[in-house]
């Protein structure tokens, strides 16, 4: 294709010969006024459907179940515990004792019959009515008693059970519904308002669904594999894993992954768990093909944090398989990225391997020597990474060397040092700059990504200085402390896309993930400010990787800078209304221009 290229004049040049003189190297970015720092985050469950059965799999007093995991008898059903933690102990770890509000009028069917009650706190049962010719048994659940000790914990008991009228009792029941309040049982929404709301306040680029796929718990023991037979459905019982009822370790199914992803419409983060064959990976890829918005990207993991041969299930279950491999525990995890890189490609097309299918390499943030084997591997196995691989991957998490101070805001300033230390400490094992140099060195087209990060305490269960130490995730100086972990602590060290971990949990021992402790109120704290004050910030970084298409000369220049490149359409447009900056090497900007379009190029 016909090279175009761009003049910038010796007009404009002559003013700043002196950088020439110096022979300082003109650098050039172009920084689209639409490129916003890409940041997306974790998703979690709270709040997400209108049906609230699909939050539970807490089962008990039954004897089997069907194949959807509905019960074949009698049984107690834990159908919503929110009180805070860690309240059914007699204490609450939240100093402030914050409460989620789940009072209301739950509108609630099953198919079959049955006597129905309900324990707990303020709860009731009112309307309850059979049908007969549906065989659909209705009623309402009322909960009240916020702001009341113990609110939020609901139990049904579900008694002379029977699939439909004519069933002897202690026959169990199915399609059990109980939706959540404001919702009607004639409603075709999934998903709630009040949590696309929460998803939709800030401006994410990308949201990661391993919270919601139980990654972390989800594989057999080597040699079995997971099949697509095997996944979880819309139809069954409950959207939590499903072990014990019908085998299904899952968590959401995929058709409720996509169906959100195209509300969304931002990117997406999947993980695939080490166990499933390639007929799995060939058929989710099809799926995701034929079903998901073609203009949102797909970010591929690896499992998650496959660090150790005892962590959790997918570390025994890599072990094994590396053992049975003959070759290491990280060559391992290496292995299987290209194997589903290879895999998504046998679907897509290997040209859409670095452009919609982004396949994930991950570390280890305080172990960067774990990817140079996997790199190492990936390079002597089957050829450059980069071919493979978009983006390496790490989490930018940090603790605080005042964690034990008693002013929260002392806990914010260590915050702040522990990052510092991050940025500007080689020494340190959490250096930022190891793993994004790492992919600069491997060519990744996506660079280093993050793909959780945030405050790391409290967290682990410790109760030492917990008071203060949940107050310090809610000032407003904690703002402050993200804004230096993602902006001088990332996007101004080249870092490349970073999740948040993560979008909504309750502030407790076991950590203040959240950028939000109530799903109904995105802005509880002022982490979700925070994070869209990041999100506006521009990037002088191209996400589509333009640098690579792009050629600029001569460089040093005295009198004129062209800009040249091989695809003017997919290049040169791309930064048509952007801005075009001209730094020196002391990283000052010289010249700043607005480029338009003519048939000869762009115009300066």
């Amino acid at each position: 294709m016909i090279s175009k290229f761009v003049k910038i004049q010796k007009a404009i040049m002559k003013k700043y010969i002196i950088l020439i003189i110096l022979n300082l190297v003109i650098l050039i970015s172009f920084a689209n006024s639409q490129n916003l720092f890409r940041m997306g985050v974790n998703l979690d469950e709270n709040g997400a459907f209108v049906n609230m059965i699909n939050h539970t799999n807490r089962y008990s007093n039954f004897t089997s179940f069907d194949s959807l995991g509905w019960p074949k008898s009698d049984f107690d059903l834990v159908l919503i515990d929110g009180r805070p933690a860690r309240e059914w102990a007699g204490t609450i770890d939240d100093p402030e004792q914050y409460r989620v509000n789940y009072s209301g009028r739950y509108k609630c069917s099953f198919s079959g019959v049955a006597n129905v009650t309900a324990t707990g706190t303020s709860v009731s049962i009112e309307n309850k009515n059979y049908d007969t010719a549906s065989n659909i048994s209705y009623f309402d659940l009322i909960v009240g008693g916020f702001p009341s000790a113990n609110h939020g914990l609901v139990l049904l008991n579900f008694s002379n059970t029977g699939r439909n009228i004519k069933d002897t009792s202690n026959k169990g029941i199915t399609e059990l519904k109980v939706f959540k309040p404001g919702y009607e049982l004639n409603t075709t929404k999934i998903f709630t308002d009040e949590f696309l709301k929460l998803c939709n306040a800030a401006d994410f680029s990308c949201y990661r669904f391993y919270n919601l796929q139980n990654i972390w718990d989800g594989e057999p023991t080597f040699p079995k594999k997971t099949t697509w037979e095997m996944r979880k459905t819309p139809r069954d019982a409950s959207q939590k894993p499903m072990t014990q009822a019908n085998g299904k370790s899952d968590g959401w199914s995929w058709e409720y992954i996509v169906q959100l992803a195209n509300i969304l419409k931002k990117d997406i983060w999947i993980n695939i768990h080490i166990s499933c064959d390639s007929v799995y990976v060939s058929n989710l890829a099809k799926f995701l093909m034929d079903s998901l918005d073609s203009t949102i990207n797909i970010y591929v993991e690896n499992s998650n944090e496959v660090w150790s041969p005892t962590q959790a299930s997918h570390g025994p279950y890599n072990k094994a398989e590396a053992d049975y491999n003959k070759i290491s525990f990280d060559q391992n995890y290496a292995r299987r990225v290209v194997e589903l890189s290879n895999w998504f490609a046998l679907v897509f097309g290997k040209n859409e391997i670095n452009r919609r299918i982004r396949v994930i390499l991950a570390g280890q943030q305080s172990y960067n020597g774990r990817s140079d084997i996997h790199f190492d591997y990936i390079k002597k196995t089957f050829g450059e990474p980069k071919d493979f691989i978009y983006a390496s991957s790490t989490s930018l998490y940090f603790g605080s060397t005042k964690a034990s101070s008693t002013d929260p805001l002392v806990i914010n300033d260590g915050m702040k040092e522990d990052i510092y230390s991050q940025i500007s400490d080689s020494k340190v094992s959490a250096y930022r700059l190891n793993h994004i140099n790492k992919a600069k060195k491997w060519g990744l087209t996506g660079g280093c990504t993050s793909y959780e990060g945030g405050p790391g305490i409290p967290a682990g269960g410790a109760t030492t200085n917990l008071d203060n130490q949940i107050l310090s995730n809610r000032t407003s100086k904690m703002g402050d402390v993200l804004k230096l972990s993602y902006l001088d602590g990332w996007k101004n060290l080249d870092g490349g896309l970073a999740l948040y971990f993560t979008l909504n949990t309750g502030y407790n021992r076991y950590g203040c993930w959240g950028l939000t402790d109530d799903y109904t109120n995105p802005d509880r704290n002022f982490k979700m400010q925070a994070v869209r004050d990041i999100i506006s910030s521009y990037s002088d970084v191209s996400e589509n990787g333009i640098f690579n298409e792009i050629q600029i000369f001569p460089n040093p220049a005295a009198d004129e800078i062209k800009i040249s490149c091989s695809d003017f359409n997919h290049t040169l447009k791309g930064v048509v209304n952007s801005n075009i900056a001209i730094y020196n090497v002391f990283g000052e900007k010289v010249i700043n221009l607005t480029p338009t379009l003519s048939i000869h190029g762009l115009i300066m």
